[in-house]
């Protein structure tokens, strides 16, 4: 009796496998989606330069490139997704660490100066879905330097940071190093930014810290507390940014037929148990 038990059970899954193997392979699809779903790496490619030292038709080869680089910022050490609160407790350290003699002299002769950053500005490009969401946008601002000798050239850069719908500022940029003089508008500073992947459609505001080299410290910082033209930029990456086919519906309708065709072989399955 236990021999007649046994062979029916070798029967009933070599009859099972079958049918459990179609419903593995149907599924498989919608495993991959779900995957596809989960990947939320944040990607960006930005380009900087002084606003003086291009025409439009640059800005707008700037952005071509842009889209045909292969490499983001965040793979080459110009973004991450740090927050600014950690990214500012780990410069202190190092800073601290690094700390020698030539250092506090470099410290001390720059220390008569002040630095601000007067204005800012933000232009929109690129929205191919037509959503009111756009892909790529550029920050342009002015940094100034007020000096009491007869120095009024500084060398800075800064680091470029996103908040999303007033979430917590996670760095995008860190431009090249730069020289302002004065308070004079000729040494704007723009950033030229396409969002590739991982960012939702949605609000951002922008802010900006600029450094002094030589310095651990921020010596000016500007955000949409201070301007409007860096609050709540519509924005999403290009991976959103794509325009509606109606190829979609079909796809969905597939979906579904999928599901009842799975519905269906589990309950064949169940029958067969149960027999």
């Amino acid at each position: 009796m236990l021999i007649n038990n046994n062979e029916t059970q070798k029967v009933k899954l070599n009859t099972l496998k079958p049918l459990l193997l179609l419903i593995t392979v149907s599924l498989f699809p919608f495993t991959q989606v779900t995957a596809n779903e989960l990947n939320t790496d944040q990607y960006t490619v930005s380009h900087g330069v002084v606003k003086k030292g291009i025409n439009e038709q640059q800005r707008i080869n700037i952005i071509e490139k842009n889209k045909l680089t292969a490499l983001p910022d965040q793979l080459t050490g110009k973004a991450s997704a740090k927050t600014r609160t950690s990214i500012l407790k780990g410069q202190t350290q190092t800073f601290n660490k690094a700390k020698n003699k030539s250092y506090s002299q470099a410290k001390s002769s720059n220390h008569d100066a002040d630095f601000t950053i007067y204005s800012a500005t933000s232009f929109l490009y690129e929205d191919y879905d037509g959503d009111g969401y756009y892909q790529t946008f550029s920050v342009t601002f002015d940094a100034d330097i007020y000096s009491y000798t007869d120095n009024q050239l500084g060398e800075v850069y800064a680091l470029l940071y996103l908040s999303k719908n007033g979430g917590p500022w996670t760095h995008y940029f860190t431009t090249d190093t730069f020289l302002i003089e004065g308070d004079t508008d000729s040494d704007e500073y723009e950033v030229i930014s396409t969002f590739v992947s991982g960012y939702a459609s949605d609000h951002y505001d922008v802010l900006i810290d600029l450094y002094h080299i030589g310095h651990s410290d921020i010596v000016a910082s500007f955000s949409s507390d201070d301007s409007d033209a860096l609050y709540a930029l519509p924005i999403e990456s290009a991976d959103y940014d794509e325009p509606y086919v109606e190829v979609i519906e079909v796809v969905e309708h597939s979906g579904g037929s999928m599901y009842w065709l799975v519905f269906l072989l589990l309950n064949i399955v169940l029958l067969r148990i149960k027999k």
